[in-house]
């Protein structure tokens, strides 16, 4: 089912993550609910206490489907791999939501302008910082950066792989992260996964029809994936 609505999405030309487009909305509340809520406590602005309640209830209501969203991206774009920036996240997760519930049920308390709802609006927010970043880490971290080519077709090549691969897979080592890492790959007599004879057209295989739980990147131009094996060949 996953795969279905993934596949179904490359169609219509979209090839990104799901989970980043709806993740702003709850964190957006979140920011927003501790906003209103510190100026409410300012300038003694009672009106903004409820605003800032009403903000939890829309972050609770909007946590479900980001959560779910990013399981499916987890599950497609990872393998469902445990890696410690997903963990983190799945901790954090778990504490947001505790928050946000006794948010809730103190404001149903009639108690929304105390100080231990505006501690638990604190918390939220930096609970939310601290999902941002290690959601950062995936993307833009140490652990998944490219190397960098000065130019010509292995520069494009890099931003290909740092935008498509690098989630996956290491540059700089052949240490698994969620595949193989692909350091030194056309040096190799044999495709770590599958085992085919290393060769560009194999590598481009894999890219359309890939072996295991790999996803397909059939999206990409017969251009792009000349820049990818042009970068690849550097490692």
């Amino acid at each position: 089912m996953i795969e279905f609505v993934y596949q179904t999405l490359v169609k219509f030309g979209y090839t990104h993550p799901l989970h980043p487009a709806i993740n702003h909305v709850p964190i957006g509340l979140v920011i927003g609910a501790f906003l209103f809520a510190l100026t409410a406590r300012t300038f003694r602005w009672a009106q903004l206490t409820q605003t800032a309640w009403h903000c939890v209830i829309l972050a609770l209501i909007m946590l479900l489907p980001t959560v779910v969203l990013g399981i499916m991206d987890w599950q497609h774009f990872y393998g469902g791999a445990l890696l410690f920036p997903f963990k983190m996240k799945l901790v954090l997760a778990g504490l947001l939501l505790i928050f946000l519930t006794l948010a809730l049920v103190f404001g149903l308390l009639r108690e929304a302008s105390s100080k231990s709802v505006f501690m638990l609006y604190l918390f939220s927010l930096l609970t939310v910082i601290g999902l941002g970043y290690f959601g950062g880490e995936l993307v833009y971290g140490t652990r998944t950066a490219a190397k960098e080519i000065s130019k010509g077709p292995a520069a494009e090549g890099a931003g290909i792989f740092k935008q498509n691969c690098s989630v996956c897979h290491f540059a700089d080592k052949t240490a698994n992260k969620v595949g193989p890492g692909l350091k030194g790959l056309f040096k190799r007599d044999k495709l770590p996964a599958s085992g085919r004879p290393v060769s560009e057209e194999n590598f481009r295989n894999q890219l359309l029809a890939p072996f295991g739980q790999m996803p397909s990147f059939g999206y990409l131009t017969k251009a792009q994936v000349t820049a990818l094996v042009a970068y690849v060949k550097t490692l």
